[in-house]
């Protein structure tokens, strides 16, 4: 009995973003499972893979908290790769076998939680194989959307969470050593992050993006015209030595 999930890439929010070897894992699953914050309406990422799939294909949302508390963490990451491991169970003893696909905004292993479920397929549901299917990552997508190359020649690019950058100094010596530097899931670090490229005389060479690819889409390529208010969790700053 064969039982497969495949993580799909979908994208920072574009649906036509998605690869073709995405698109087809999406179209041929017998399930697709789609992370949801908990209390909300709906999955980002499962809005954006609407168009591509079929109207009897089986929605399995995957309801996930919002939080730094790691015992509740790990208790929905086991709980969602329990509720995988028995749908695709149970679809494979109906048929001989199952087909998932898990819709996961950007790349499924930069920044996101379906590594933890992963893992937790891994230590208690050795039966269910996954494979990955990449996505475009959110500042990749930005800094086509801004026309700014991310690097060029031997240039060194850092990425990383803005949420856990704490200071001016430890910012500063990131832009001392790397020609980019991307702040990821800015959200409530928005006005420390501001306040930190402005005095280090950097905000005038940072590009702020939210909502890329979708809606309400915003680039601002200069952070000083931002308001203090709180910027989506998922929006992100590009700093470059060069400028914008």
């Amino acid at each position: 009995m064969s039982v497969r999930l495949t993580a799909v890439g979908v994208g920072p929010g574009d649906p036509e973003w998605i690869t073709v070897k995405g698109q087809r894992a999406l179209a041929g699953a017998d399930v697709i499972f789609a992370p949801c914050s908990e209390g909300s309406e709906e999955s980002l990422a499962l809005r954006i893979a609407r168009p591509w799939l079929r109207t009897d294909q089986r929605v399995e949302v995957l309801p996930l908290p919002m939080t730094r508390d790691r015992r509740r963490l790990e208790a929905a990451w086991q709980v969602a790769a329990g509720r995988i491991a028995h749908v695709l169970g149970g679809v494979a003893a109906d048929r001989g076998s199952a087909r998932g696909a898990y819709v996961v905004l950007g790349d499924p292993l930069f920044y996101g939680t379906f590594t933890y479920i992963w893992d937790a397929l891994k230590q208690a549901h050795p039966e269910v194989q996954v494979e990955v299917v990449p996505g475009i990552p959110s500042f990749v997508a930005a800094a086509a959307r801004a026309g700014l190359p991310l690097a060029t020649t031997s240039q060194r690019v850092a990425v990383l969470p803005a949420t856990y950058e704490a200071d001016q100094q430890e910012l500063a010596s990131l832009v001392a050593a790397f020609d980019t530097v991307i702040l990821m899931k800015v959200g409530r670090a928005l006005p420390r992050v501001r306040a930190v490229l402005e005095a280090l005389g950097m905000a005038d060479r940072a590009v702020y993006a939210a909502h890329v690819g979708l809606p309400g889409e915003r680039l601002v390529r200069d952070v000083r015209a931002l308001e203090d208010d709180e910027a989506p969790y998922l929006s992100l700053v590009i700093v470059r030595k060069g400028g914008t």
